[in-house]
């Protein structure tokens, strides 16, 4: 393996390689020679006019360091504002709050399936039974009403393919003395669950800590063990049971369109030790996602999405934790586009 040592690309900016300085900086200029198409923009789409010579992409782990520089105008824009933080920028002259991911992100516990206790899929059918989902989107949207919603489905909400058919198990009131029982029926021991979860990263680390307590309440032997993201992200790679280093359970988000059908969707395909981290395998699923593929006619499609759906709320490969909106904040811009990423396209100084 050779990591790849240039990065060469076609678009309104180029990567200046000898700038770059991991976890801190990356540095961008604009490609003089691109030639932007003659029609408005639309996320990676359409006329990308670059307006400014350079950006810089500033990494700033800490968000009240990101928010005292974007309130003193040492930055221009900060991607993913943390909701705490939303009044007081709110406050500051010249910020402009806005949501531009439409869709949001899904938020999901994923499971190890290549050992116990999350091999069973009884185990898992009865865990989503503790899954209230509105604890999860509140706590990292800052309770704002407008930033969160539950989404019962196994696909993005507002999307084609998100309906609730088949979600029962969602609904109603959570019962922890319930799911205990079915724990017990499913063939629970008291196996121990160990769920990595990030410090460092404020719109998934409170999915952790809910989870852990609900699992707890319900009878399971839980042991929650914190650390930064970049070593989550090495560990979760470990195929070992827990006893040697492994892990159970992990949370994420993925923005609603990196999931919004069977092509893209890696945490609901049944791929096995050749998918996404977990290793879910279910081969009906990825009989059904290349019918998909192959299927003509958008109620086609619709049908065989349904059936994935049916099957996953019976196999469960995750545990779907609602939908919530990210709020970008940016200062003295406009032209800023809608979509999953902060395109430095169309953006001019105010």
């Amino acid at each position: 393996f050779q990591q790849v040592t240039e990065m060469v690309g076609s678009g309104p900016y180029r990567f200046v390689a000898n700038e770059y300085i991991s976890g801190s900086r990356v540095v961008y200029a604009k490609h003089d020679r691109y030639v932007p198409r003659q029609e408005a923009p639309s996320r990676t789409a359409g006329g990308k006019v670059a307006h400014f010579d350079r950006v810089e992409w500033t990494v700033i782990p800490d968000s009240a360091t990101a928010s005292a520089a974007l309130q003193s105008g040492e930055i221009d824009w900060w991607e993913q504002a943390n909701p705490d933080l939303i009044p007081v920028l709110r406050r500051t002259r010249g910020v402009t709050i806005e949501i531009t991911n439409t869709l949001g992100y899904i938020g999901f516990s994923r499971f190890n399936h290549l050992h116990p206790p999350f091999d069973n899929p009884a185990i898992r059918r009865a865990v989503l039974h503790a899954v209230n989902q509105e604890d999860y989107v509140r706590a990292v949207s800052g309770n704002d009403p407008e930033a969160w919603r539950t989404c019962h489905s196994m696909w993005p909400c507002g999307t084609p393919y998100g309906t609730t058919t088949g979600s029962d198990a969602l609904a109603g009131p959570r019962d922890p003395e319930r799911v205990r029982g079915m724990l017990r029926e499913a063939g629970y021991k008291g196996e121990k669950v160990v769920i990595i979860n990030p410090t460092d990263f404020p719109t998934i680390g409170p999915f952790g800590q809910i989870l852990a307590d609900a699992l707890r309440r319900c009878g399971m032997t839980v042991e929650l063990q914190e650390m930064d993201w970049g070593s989550l992200v090495q560990r979760r790679v470990s195929k070992e049971p827990v006893e040697k280093g492994g892990w159970s359970i992990f949370h994420t988000w993925w923005p609603g369109i990196s999931i919004i059908n069977p092509a893209v969707n890696a945490p609901i395909r049944g791929a096995g030790e050749r998918g996404w981290f977990g290793w879910y395998r279910n081969d009906r699923v990825e009989a059904l996602s290349a019918e998909w593929l192959l299927a003509e006619g958008e109620a086609e499609q619709k049908r065989i999405a349904e059936a994935i759906q049916q099957e996953s709320w019976q196999q469960v490969p995750f545990l779907p934790l609602g939908q919530f909106f990210i709020r970008t904040a940016h200062r003295g811009l406009t032209g800023v586009l809608k979509g999953t990423s902060p395109y430095p396209w169309n953006i001019r100084r105010s």
